[in-house]
């Protein structure tokens, strides 16, 4: 896959996105590109009307000549979602003006960058994750410069940066199997340094990635 100079740097990767996000988004086909087997059979079992809000922050910033996302891994607990690759994000609060607000403050939470430096971009296709029952709002934002990352102990394990040239080329999808609760379901996946973005973060990321497929920038 040939890769576009325009998605290195940030000024005309931000300009080129923003006239892809004015064209309209891929959606819900975009999304199922990276959905895993199980998803068609647990949205039968839920209602998405009662879903409880939520948003994640698809933060892009400049490092080592490379325009990066970051991704956390989370803490193992209790929770749906322990353990796994996610962005940053979470529930939104009453006290959240909007979902916009949301993901900006769980980033702050989360992954300690400050507010006044994440400049939001638009938005992608909501997407609704049956496990949990949020209806999650994927926010696009950037960063003039790399942020100082400040981790939550509680809530975050890991940080991992993934250059964009690396985490959306063809070759860096797999497929793997999981058993769970004696049912087999293949889950499509982002190889993210040794680790596997896969379900509602794989989803968000196919459709950002057929949007920069659609501007020939991978």
């Amino acid at each position: 896959m040939s890769i576009s100079k325009e998605i290195t740097k940030l000024e005309p990767f931000i300009r080129i996105l923003n006239d892809e996000l004015n064209i309209g988004l891929p959606g819900f086909e975009a999304q199922k590109l990276m959905s895993p087997s199980s998803r068609e059979q647990a949205l039968l079992k839920s209602d998405p009307s009662k879903a409880r809000d939520s948003s994640v922050l698809l933060l892009f910033y400049p490092k080592e000549g490379q325009l990066h996302l970051p991704f956390i891994k989370r803490t193992t607990g209790n929770t749906n979602h322990s353990g796994q690759m996610s962005f940053p994000g979470g529930k939104y609060e009453e006290s959240d003006a909007n979902r916009t607000i949301t993901a900006i403050r769980e980033t702050n939470e989360e992954l300690g960058v400050e507010c006044e430096k994440i400049n939001i971009l638009g938005f992608l296709t909501e997407l609704y994750i049956p496990v949990s029952n949020f209806m999650v709002l994927p926010v696009l934002a950037y960063s003039d410069e790399r942020p100082s990352f400040t981790l939550s102990e509680f809530e975050v394990e890991e940080l991992i940066e993934m250059p964009l040239t690396e985490l959306l080329q063809k070759d860096n999808i797999s497929e793997f199997i999981i058993n769970k609760n004696g049912h087999r379901i293949a889950a499509p996946f982002f190889h993210a340094k040794g680790h596997k973005i896969w379900g509602a973060t794989a989803m968000i990321l196919s459709e950002l990635r057929e949007i920069l497929l659609r501007a020939a920038l991978i």
